[in-house]
């Protein structure tokens, strides 16, 4: 066709015919099928636009919502938890509710808002800290400690080998009660300066075993600071608290009270009688490992920033998630602030804690969008609370097992990391 057209071309050369006028014909001609297409075309989207999509079927019904909130509230009233309780799944809050008093002199009584010592769910946060400034080129998890703080007293420990447990360092709660002789508790500062001072040796050699270590997260508050700038409690303010709306969130400081502190919730143990509130005791003054109070409000803010990759990329997270890998190339189950766990042969990460008085669970379902927050202040054990409690959120999925999955209670035991009798703990 292509050397038709030319032969006719060279034709018309000859006798003078009038070309522009048959290519303006053409034009209008193939503008007028174009014209016609697109009519045609935008008459389809029309009405395509006109007839509304229906809505996506809810995740759940009114029943199963009124189901999940009777059946949640009995199962911890039969229990009487004392404290607060969030359980979501899906991006919809399925249950949220307040048991009890967050002080037992005078009965106030507890709210979702109220906020509580955490205890190691105060790891998340300080991992996610080392880790945004990882994100930001301040530092390198894979850097020796001692690159940042001169005066830390194993260059051969690195900053993973604290977010994962596997540095061997020995406890900081030790050494401060068997040397600290100040009025006031110690600062993380100060455990620096005992460590320096009297050297105690390794429990492993770095690298070679996991060993849950309160001391690890404590140095690396004080590595925030360094590397920040910022004292821990307003790096946290400033990077997490704030931006997250997390208005019930602080880091509790014995030596500057915040302004929040006078509406949290109380540690207690059991009396005689009555439970007992537990005064502050001297390992308070250090952060890092602890210290964090939130609400279980808060704390969903927290773990809906992490489904959503709102402080840090979601690969980092997804780095912050995989077991840790020992020297040997065997792994653990503890990620960077995130212990690791199987439900339903699908993945949990979560954190447990312990400290005066107050028992926490903070679980994320990742693989099924699930959230379960239950904070508690009267020193009973709530690993079976958490176990009865996520077996109600997954009762549809459970019943297709012979045997439902048991918590694991060695979490919680291993919070305490063999602290002298502290407090109730």
């Amino acid at each position: 066709m292509r050397a038709n057209y030319f032969r006719m071309f060279s034709r018309s050369r000859g006798r003078k015919w009038p070309i522009l006028p048959l290519f303006i014909t053409l034009a209008i001609l193939a503008a007028g099928v174009l014209l016609t297409q697109t009519s045609h075309t935008g008459q389809k989207a029309t009405a395509g636009a006109s007839t509304e999509e229906p809505a996506p079927p809810p995740f759940y019904t009114a029943e199963e919502l009124a189901w999940f909130d009777t059946s949640f509230t009995d199962f911890l009233e039969q229990r009487r938890f004392n404290g607060t309780a969030l359980v979501a799944r899906h991006g919809i809050i399925l249950f949220q509710k307040s048991f009890g008093y967050g002080d037992y002199r005078n009965r106030a009584p507890l709210n979702p808002e109220t906020p509580f010592q955490l205890a190691s769910i105060t790891k998340t946060f300080t991992a996610a800290a080392v880790l945004m400034l990882q994100e930001e080129r301040m530092l390198h998890i894979d850097d020796p400690v001692v690159a940042y703080i001169e005066t830390f007293p194993y260059p051969e420990i690195t900053i993973r080998q604290l977010l994962n447990h596997t540095s061997g360092i020995q406890n900081y709660m030790y050494l401060v009660e068997r040397y600290w002789q100040q009025e006031h508790p110690p600062t993380n500062e100060d455990v620096l300066r005992l460590f320096v001072r009297y050297q105690p040796g390794f429990n492993f050699r770095p690298g070679t075993r996991f060993g849950y270590s309160n001391t690890g997260y404590a140095f690396l508050a004080l590595l925030i600071e360094r590397v920040s700038g910022l004292p821990y409690p307003e790096f946290m303010h400033q990077r997490i608290f704030e931006p997250l709306d997390m208005h019930d969130t602080f880091v509790y400081n014995p030596h500057a009270q915040h302004p929040a502190a006078q509406h949290s919730a109380i540690g207690f143990r059991p009396g005689r009688r009555s439970f007992i509130a537990i005064p502050d005791v001297v390992h308070d003054g250090v952060f890092g490992d602890k210290g964090i109070y939130s609400s279980v409000v808060d704390l969903y803010k927290w773990d809906q920033s992490i489904a959503g990759s709102v402080l840090l990329p979601q690969h980092v997270w997804e780095q912050a998630f995989e077991p840790a890998t020992l020297q040997n190339q065997h792994t653990v189950s503890y990620g960077q602030g995130w212990r690791l766990q199987a439900f339903l042969d699908k993945r949990v990460v979560h954190h447990p804690g312990r400290w005066n008085g107050f028992r926490t669970s903070f679980k994320r379902f990742v693989d099924d969008g699930a959230t379960l927050i239950l904070l508690s202040n009267n020193s009973r054990d709530i690993s079976l609370v958490v176990e009865g409690m996520q077996n109600i959120l997954f009762h549809k999925e459970i019943r297709l097992l012979a045997e439902q999955p048991a918590e694991d209670t060695n979490a919680y035991d291993e919070e305490v990391n063999g602290a002298l009798n502290l407090s109730s703990d």
